[in-house]
């Protein structure tokens, strides 16, 4: 599952998550950072220092994620999904948990 979340200085990035099958609430792994975020050329517009996307897909095992930066430009970004899935770790115990 795609995230989008804000994190210091008004800096709103993409991450992602591994939800189980059969519980979806239930999350399995997540991504220790952001999967996308505004890089240099990626932070002036409308809106500054944002990257955003409405989904992705996966084709012949790749994340393909068309994604708006700043309101003033579109991109795409790929991933391979072995390397995203390697990438995450056990989701922090809920607080108060």
């Amino acid at each position: 599952m795609l995230t989008h979340g804000v994190g210091p200085m008004r800096r709103y990035a993409i991450g992602a998550l591994l939800l189980d099958l059969h519980r979806p609430e239930r999350v399995i792994a997540e991504l220790p950072g952001a999967l996308l975020a505004p890089d240099e050329a990626e932070r002036d517009g409308y809106v500054p220092n944002v990257v955003y996307s409405c989904g992705g897909l996966v084709h012949a095992g790749e994340l393909w994620l068309p994604y708006g930066a700043s309101d003033a430009r579109v991109g795409f970004a790929t991933a391979p999904v072995t390397a995203l899935i390697a990438a995450m770790a056990e989701p922090a115990p809920p607080i108060g948990g």
